[in-house]
């Protein structure tokens, strides 16, 4: 039973009447209407490695048509790279460390075969370019590695590759030593002079460095080594050519940046992004659109507002979206509901979404979000719905004694919302539990029936491919046929090839005993399975600290929460040990909740008189008794066994077979993203959708 809100009579909610406003008084703001809000910024991880947020990649490709602004930061200065260093609209960059030259080449095929070959076994992969003496050179460059001895090590395995043991350059490992030659007044000139260089057959790159209160300048720089050793035998290579010139070693202390031509996205083998390397260590890329937004290639092309800050982080590459708070709410709001919703639902949303954040705090000590299922969804998608939303609720959030809470919503609570304890074993105060009008999510969807198929299997089809021939069974079960061509049949019933993939296809005409039927799998109702017990040993025991061992011979609900959520599922009558309630989902391979229910078929149980009963697993002789008196035995490998309520269920093969069946998509507590569409539906505003899910807190405006 749900408490009272309010003073609110419990019994009132569980009547689920039209509108809230008859329930629940609305929660006001303590702020006057029309205060406005400051220019915060929050902070998103897209790229970050930081406690359990696992978000990696070896480098990033950014780039805006409109041109893109780089500015070069330390702790003690900060320099906007001049825009003649940008050559393209893209720039892509990593950390300046060890890396592997695996191939030099006039042959732009063979450069692009290798970097293909190797793009799944090495990361990144760049194919870079440069001109020499008026022909154009490639260079495939591959990997990040924080020493030398890991380079080295990773091209040791790379050599055993056929890819690499048919090339006529001998791969090397590249370092980040390099030698000065000189500075140069803008870009032009000093590739001008880095050309010089190049055409004798040296490692050439532009670098633009930074000193404390001055602007970026020009250098070039020479070699690619990975010690001080090889920078000297370098040296002397130089010197031989150009006696008199005045050498200097980079200082690569320092903030900077090493500029290379970049084509690993080029179809002609023509750079279409600069490459800028840059040192590891206190040091910071920020790259904003000169106007409107930027791409991201790696967080697949989706655009963001604001700005990304490039740097590495527990020495792993960091890309941090930094942008104005509300906007960031706009691509939120968007993607945990958006276009069509209802506004009130969109508003509810926002608020929970604004308070969620702001009760984060730095959660990944240099990000307070992340763009995955860890925080909010956040994919730069906007729709004008959920900006109307934001902007209606501006500022608002909900508190309670402590500040801002964290707003928890899930996309479907089942019909029950849950208390914190169903989930993490421990209660929330402001969370509560209660019916939620959830069932919005299956009204749409389509009935798919479950019958036998010709061939003994049994499957669910979509009910658009059955019609009903009038027929039935010895049983008086109801014969369909198939009314298309290659219709599939499938064990659950909702249409996934990878995880859903068909059983069987059939074709028009043929027969389908049909015994049940359920709504397409959806965020209110789905089912999962059946599994046979083998299998559902494999995916459980992939998962859990200590695998169950032997064979599986039962699984059952043992415990059941407040909102009736499993808290224990017991395994060969002994409880399945897990970190929290939640991760039964897990467990089970990924349920969407743990409002659930298991059906094992495999056998029957027989109720008599006097309540005495019988059980029998698959397998074990069955006998039906004729009019004289003689019991004959049924020869079936299965059968289906029809209860007092006329409820035909199928009992499967000799082994027992185990069937999911449950609501809800999410932990359940907070908001129910479903429930605040139900309830907006029925005419209730967003003060008072949040004043249902959040108990004891106060909706203030900043």
């Amino acid at each position: 039973m749900m408490k009272p809100v309010i003073g609110i009579a419990t019994a009132a909610f569980l009547a689920f009447s039209a509108t809230l406003p008859a329930l629940l008084a609305p929660v006001t703001p303590v702020m006057a209407a029309g205060e406005t809000v400051g220019a915060e910024t929050i902070r998103v991880a897209l790229v970050l490695e930081s406690g359990k947020l696992k978000s990696t990649a070896a480098s990033v490709a950014i780039s805006s048509n409109e041109g893109l602004a780089v500015t070069l930061r330390s702790a003690t200065s900060a320099a906007a790279l001049p825009a003649d260093a940008l050559s393209a609209a893209t720039i892509r960059a990593a950390g300046d460390q060890f890396r592997l030259k695996l191939l030099e080449t006039a042959d732009l095929a063979q450069a692009k075969t290798l970097k293909d070959q190797l793009a799944s076994s090495v990361q990144p992969v760049f194919l870079l370019t440069e001109t020499r003496n008026g022909k154009q050179f490639y260079q495939v460059v591959a990997g990040d590695y924080a020493s030398k001895a890991a380079a080295a090590s990773a091209l040791a395995a790379l050599k055993l590759q056929p890819a690499l043991a048919l090339l006529s350059s001998i791969p090397q490992v590249q370092g980040p030593f390099r030698l000065s030659a000189g500075s140069y007044a803008n870009h032009a000139e000093a590739d001008k002079a880095r050309a010089v260089y190049a055409n004798q057959g040296f490692e050439t790159a532009v670098a633009l460095t930074v000193k404390t209160g001055a602007a970026a300048s020009y250098e070039v720089w020479l070699g690619a080594e990975t010690d001080n050793e090889a920078l000297a035998v370098l040296k002397l290579n130089v010197l031989k050519s150009q006696p008199a010139l005045q050498l200097g070693t980079a200082d690569i202390t320092k903030p900077y940046v090493v500029k290379r031509q970049d084509a690993t996205s080029s179809e002609s083998g023509a750079a279409n992004a600069s490459l800028l390397l840059f040192p590891v260590q206190n040091v910071k890329l920020d790259v904003a659109p000169r106007k409107g937004e930027f791409t991201v290639a790696e967080k697949n092309n989706r655009t963001y507002r604001g700005k990304a800050e490039i740097s590495y982080h527990n020495n792993k590459l960091a890309v941090i979206n930094e942008l104005p708070f509300e906007e960031y709410l706009y691509s939120v709001v968007s993607g945990e509901m958006g276009k069509g919703w209802p506004a009130e639902a969109l508003k509810a949303q926002a608020v929970a979404a604004r308070s969620y954040a702001k009760a984060s705090g730095i959660k990944y000590e240099i990000a307070h979000v992340s763009d995955t299922n860890l925080d909010q969804v956040y994919d730069g998608n906007e729709d004008a719905d959920s900006i109307a939303a934001v902007n209606a609720t501006a500022g608002e959030m909900l508190i309670d004694k402590n500040g801002p809470i964290l707003a928890l919503f899930s996309a479907n609570a089942g019909g029950m919302t849950s208390d914190g304890s169903d989930v993490w074993g421990n209660t929330v105060s402001y969370l509560t539990v209660g019916p939620s009008p959830d069932d919005g999510a299956e009204k749409a969807k389509a009935l798919w029936h479950r019958g036998v198929l010709p061939d003994g299997q049994v499957a669910y089809i979509h009910s658009d491919y059955l019609e009903d021939t009038g027929a039935k069974n010895a049983a008086g079960l109801s014969v369909y046929q198939i009314t298309e061509n290659a219709v599939n049949a499938r064990r659950e019933p909702y249409v996934d090839n990878a995880k859903n993939p068909a059983v069987a296809k059939l074709n028009m005409g043929e027969k389908v005993t049909v015994f049940g039927e359920a709504r397409e799998s959806n965020s209110y109702s789905w089912v999962r399975g059946p599994y046979d017990s083998g299998e559902l040993l494999t995916l459980m025991n992939k998962t859990l600290s200590e695998p169950i061992p032997g064979s599986l011979t039962s699984l059952d609900v043992t415990k059941r929460g407040v909102s009736g959520r499993v808290t224990e599922l017991s395994a060969n009558g002994k409880p399945v040990k897990v970190s929290t309630p939640d991760a039964y989902r897990s467990v089970l391979g990924g349920l969407p909740s743990t409002r659930f229910e298991i059906e094992r078929s495999g056998g029957y149980t027989i109720q008599g008189a006097g309540g005495a009963s019988a059980s029998a697993a698959n397998g074990a002789p069955l006998y039906a008794l004729t009019a004289n008196g003689q019991a004959q035995p049924v020869n079936a490998s299965s059968y289906f066994v029809l209860n007092g309520e006329g409820k035909v269920n199928y009992t499967g093969g000799a082994a027992a077979m185990y069937t999911i069946k449950g609501t809800g998509n999410g932990h359940g507590l907070g908001l129910s993203q479903w429930g605040a569409r139900g309830w907006a539906e029925k005419g209730s505003d967003y003060k008072q959708i949040l004043g249902y899910y959040f108990d004891g807190v106060t909706l203030t405006k900043e």
